[in-house]
């Protein structure tokens, strides 16, 4: 193809020459179209070639001989061969047609066969279908069976734990009695429906496990309350709350255990209060009570906060003793509220609460172990109280033992022995006291020594009002001051405790001066009570007996009043003219014995050298009052009353009918003018 290339591209002008100088022009035309070509731009003619140079056999010289024929020639030998190979592809296909036409024969004679074998077997198919039915129906039926046993019977484990006494009760037991508690209920279930034959047949069967159950569980609780219980400290275990938890469903053995664990607790407690009271706590610390018995206000303290300690001790353990069940609580504690959340065996706990009252139990029990201490208790505080300490010492005591009559009563039902007992003593308490202040009131009159000449308070005053006053304190101090409350309590009045300290002093200090002067006597009594008063004066519980010391200093006060204005109306001269002009009759007062105008005029003119010196006047009995208000108001009291006196006499002279000539003149000075004058005295 290269040498061809170069020979049509190094002679085109010698060829088209000789082309156009020959004849033939229709072949010189095409010779010179396909001369003129581009060879490199006719994609179809360089295919051509190509594949003219592919062809394999081609002789170059008979290719420019004869291009046409050797390329049919080449053509019908390609077609040649594609016939042969086409021919085998006939007769692979037709043996083919004929293996599916054998097939097809096979596959119809296996569905002649099929449909024969179908009819036969479709009444096998049905009874097949049936037989499957049965077996899911049986085995639902064994399931419904398996899960019935499952509810209402006990494995056997169960029953060994439950009924063999060889096996030790632990949390496998009360799974295992809850589990046959929920059978019983269940079976009641069981009683409402059609299955009540069922029902009967299982209760019955489960009645012996559950009362083999129920005497194995009260054998071991009795066991346990006899020897874990009659010691002084006591770890409450989870076992024993379980078991008495379940017991409750038997009030019969029920009450049995309750019975044998208050012997047990009344046992333990006896004997600890004693030991606390003669040997002390273990190696002689806290020291034994009964060496405090010299002090009575911490003897009997000491005795009372034991017993307070041990009382809150034993029903913080009965408590936790009878609380219920972990289950129960886990229950009520998983916030479903409504009623039918309920399971069957918190209903059954619930009717069983009806016949044994839980807190009345505790109640019970707390009461009968504490009563083991009543007796040592009360033999101990009467020995005490019946030594009559002083009055300061046995009011504290009694106020003591009304603080802890109280507290403990707080932690005991209503008719608890040991509250009854308390009681008791502290009503004995304050009889003592009182029997101690009768005493005290005895003595202070049988010994009531006067005063000094100054009248001030004798020391057995003070004395006895420093008493006073401590027992007034300590009674501000007390549980009924602090709280408020006296249910339980004898009724106590302390204005029966003032009158029975204030009464007699009073009396006392009477009884010292009655041979005295009135004025002496009422400053020395007013004085006594002022020391008295001042002690009351902070509390106003004490307001009463306050406005009755009061009431009494007023009166006295006005006595000494009245003692001071006779004093100063004879002193004045006025007293022979008051005296005519309030027991006057019909007669006219001038015409009375030395009520005439001389007598009257003089002495109203001897009237104002009286009043130059009345500031002075005051009697000297008056200035030994050690309150100064009390020196004043009787010194006011007796002015204002000479003042109306000298309104009495001014009124009664200018009288027409008293028939004084001339009044202005015997009467010196007007009303106004007096009350002016007298107000620089008041």
């Amino acid at each position: 193809m290269t040498e061809l290339e170069q020979s049509t591209t190094t002679l085109p002008e010698a060829t088209q020459l000789s082309i156009s100088n020959k004849p033939n022009k229709l072949l010189a035309t095409k010779l010179n179209k396909v001369l003129g070509s581009s060879v490199s731009d006719d994609a179809r003619i360089k295919a051509a070639l190509t594949a003219l140079s592919d062809i394999p056999g081609l002789d170059e010289t008979d290719l420019r001989r004869n291009l046409r024929g050797t390329i049919e020639k080449k053509e019908i030998e390609a077609n040649k061969k594609f016939l042969d190979g086409f021919s085998r592809v006939v007769d692979q296909l037709e043996a083919l047609e004929n293996q599916v036409d054998r097939m097809d024969e096979s596959c119809q004679e296996m569905k002649q066969k099929l449909d024969q074998a179908s009819g036969q077997t479709a009444e096998m198919i049905e009874q097949a279908h049936n037989l499957q039915d049965r077996s899911s129906a049986c085995d639902t039926r064994l399931t419904i069976v398996d899960k019935f046993l499952e509810k209402f019977t006990l494995s056997e484990s169960e029953i060994n734990t439950l009924c063999s006494s060889s096996v030790p009760i632990d949390d496998e037991f009360f799974v295992a009695l809850d589990h046959l508690k929920q059978i019983h209920s269940d079976c009641r279930v069981l009683l409402m429906t059609q299955n009540q034959q069922a029902g009967l047949q299982i209760m019955e069967s489960m009645a012996l496990h559950q009362e083999t159950a129920y005497e194995k569980l009260y054998r071991w609780t009795q066991y346990e309350s006899r020897a874990s219980f009659g010691r002084d400290s006591i770890d409450v275990s989870t076992l024993m709350t379980k078991a008495l938890h379940a017991l409750r469903h038997r009030p019969v053995l029920f009450q049995t255990i309750l019975d044998d664990l208050a012997v047990a607790r009344r046992e333990a407690v006896g004997r600890a209060f004693m030991n606390a009271l003669t040997r002390g706590g273990p190696g002689g610390t806290p020291r034994p009570i009964e060496l405090q018995a010299h002090d009575s206000l911490r003897y009997i303290g000491d005795m009372l906060a034991w017993i307070h300690q041990a009382c809150a001790s034993e029903k913080e353990m009965l408590e936790s003793l009878f609380q219920s069940a972990p289950g129960a609580r886990k229950r009520e504690n998983s916030g479903n509220s409504s009623d039918s959340s309920k399971t069957i065996s918190e209903q059954e706990v619930d009717g069983s609460q009806s016949i044994i009252h839980i807190n009345d139990a505790i109640d019970e029990l707390l009461d009968y172990a504490m009563e083991g201490t009543c007796r040592p208790l009360k033999s101990r505080m009467e020995q005490v109280l019946v030594l009559q300490p002083g009055a300061i010492t046995s009011y504290r005591v009694a106020n003591l033992i009304q603080f802890y009559t109280v507290t403990v009563g707080k932690l005991l039902r209503k008719n608890a022995v040991l509250a009854k007992v308390l009681y008791d003593i502290s009503d004995m308490a304050y009889k003592y006291f009182f029997k101690t202040l009768n005493a005290q009131a005895d003595r202070l009159l049988q010994s009531a020594d006067p005063p000094t000449k100054e009248l001030t308070v004798s020391p057995v005053v003070r004395e006895m009002t420093l008493q006073l006053k401590e027992i007034v304190s300590s009674y501000d101090s007390s549980y009924l001051i602090a709280t408020g409350e006296s249910e339980g309590l004898p009724n106590f009045n302390f204005g029966e405790t003032l009158d029975a300290i204030v009464d007699p002093l009073v009396q006392m200090c009477e009884l010292s001066v009655q041979n005295f002067s009135t004025v002496e006597r009422d400053v020395y009594v007013v004085n006594c009570i002022q020391h008295i008063e001042s002690a009351l004066s902070s509390y106003s519980f004490a307001d009463s007996k306050r406005a009755n010391l009061t009431e009494r200093t007023n009166t006295l006060l006005q006595g000494l009043a009245s003692e001071q204005y006779r004093d100063l109306l004879n002193q004045s001269g006025l007293s022979e003219i008051d005296s005519a002009i309030i027991n006057k009759e019909e007669t006219p007062l001038s015409k009375v014995p030395n009520m005439d105008t001389q007598s009257i005029s003089t002495a109203l003119a001897n009237l104002d050298s009286f009043l130059i010196t009345i500031s002075a006047g005051a009697s000297p009995q008056l200035r030994k009052l050690t309150n100064s208000e009390h020196y004043h108001q009787v010194q006011d009291n007796a002015i204002r009353m000479l003042l109306d006196a000298y309104r009495r006499i001014h009124v009664a002279v200018e009288d027409p009918k008293n028939q004084y000539e001339y009044p202005d003149r015997i009467l010196p000075r007007t009303i106004e003018e007096m009350e002016a004058i007298f107000s620089f005295a008041l």
